[in-house]
């Protein structure tokens, strides 16, 4: 019986017959998870379940990091920095892209407002700079914090992201709990605090199904995978065991005590890096991959799934997956999150893909600026 519906539906819709049978063979992965994209709302309905069940109350803060590179002063102390730089700079570690501002701070605070109405304080840490839109908000939670008010003065001013994330416990009242934003990554659909953080105080940790090794073997080598390949080998020093996941692109829940413990444990070769200016092939990176695999060896954090859109603005790819996220939305089938990444500006973008991000931004989250 089965397969005489199969042949009625293959001369009847053979395009719907081929679309099936290809789904099924070579299942569409959108997420860094490798779940296949039929599958993903089980896998949220289900943990949403969970989650609902085991609520958390304790007080939790976001953190942003962002830098706006159309204001002329640090304009100005960037290009002097760059040419009197370090000339051992890690693989894009100076290109534009990496600090090219395209108004994503605007629309993942409209994410965590609209999304995430738990959120304690939401903390931006940034280079003497104040978004022009801010007041826009109206919002007692957002709490400008400058690099001086968090990182000492000798290695300032810093352009390298792991220098400044290796800081972030340091800002004034942070809750123990907290989440670490990119500007880039925008939450997709209303989340419980303990998608973040279980009421048994673990954190949670989105892993990716990529791995370290299988990636140098390719020949890519950037400052974030050097910096992830040295946080491992010290992991593995400590607890004799090797991570060699890197976390899903999206944001990352930390434990304050977790970034304590890991500045006691290792203060000498973080140290050792936070002279650098710009990203090196010599730095950790304690956000995104030393402190929250620390805190899953000691206990204090549990894998947690994260179904996240992970893609390149620039990139012509980038049509499918605002397709997908545009239906998403209609189907009422929304991921957890999604980061609209800008690789580097190296390879020739697709036309107007800064204004198409902005477009499809002010059509999920409904905004207008």
């Amino acid at each position: 019986m089965p397969m005489l519906k199969k042949v009625k539906k293959l001369i009847k819709t053979p395009s719907l017959f081929f679309k099936d049978y290809l789904n099924k063979k070579y299942p569409i992965h959108l997420n860094e998870i490798k779940c296949p994209q039929e599958e993903e709302q089980i896998i949220i309905s289900y943990d949403e379940k969970l989650e609902r069940t085991f609520k958390n109350n304790a007080p939790i803060d976001i953190v942003f990091t962002w830098v706006n590179s159309d204001d002329l002063i640090w304009t100005d102390k960037y290009n002097h920095f760059k040419r009197s730089g370090n000339k051992e700079l890690g693989r894009y570690a100076t290109d534009s892209a990496r600090f090219e501002n395209h108004d994503e701070l605007y629309y993942s605070l409209q994410s965590v407002h609209k999304f995430l109405p738990w959120v304690r304080n939401i903390f931006i840490v940034t280079d003497n700079q104040i978004p022009s839109w801010l007041e826009k908000f109206k919002s007692k939670k957002i709490i400008i914090i400058d690099h001086t008010e968090i990182i000492p003065s000798k290695f300032l001013p810093t352009f390298n992201s792991h220098v400044i994330e290796a800081f972030l416990h340091n800002i004034p009242e942070i809750s123990e709990n907290f989440i670490y934003f990119n500007d880039d990554v925008f939450v997709a659909r209303p989340l419980e605090a303990s998608h973040f953080f279980k009421n048994n105080g673990h954190a949670s940790l989105f892993v990716s199904s990529k791995n370290l090794s299988q990636m140098v073997e390719r020949g890519i080598l950037t400052p974030t995978l050097s910096a992830s390949l040295l946080s491992s080998a010290l992991i593995e020093e400590t607890f004799n065991t090797k991570p060699d996941n890197p976390l899903v692109h999206t944001y990352v829940p930390l434990r304050k005590s977790d970034y304590l413990d890991v500045w006691k444990l290792y203060k000498d070769e973080i140290e050792s890096f936070l002279v650098n200016k710009f990203r090196t092939d010599s730095d950790l990176n304690l956000a995104t991959f030393l402190v929250p695999w620390f805190s899953y060896y000691k206990g204090n954090s549990i894998l947690q799934r994260d179904i996240c859109y992970y893609f390149n603005i620039r990139s012509r790819s980038a049509n499918s997956f605002y397709k997908a996220l545009r239906k998403a939305k209609n189907d009422n089938h929304r991921p957890h999150s999604f980061c609209a990444n800008d690789f580097n500006s190296i390879n020739a973008p697709i036309e107007s893909y800064q204004d198409t991000l902005k477009k499809e931004l002010d059509n999920y989250y409904e905004t207008e600026k």
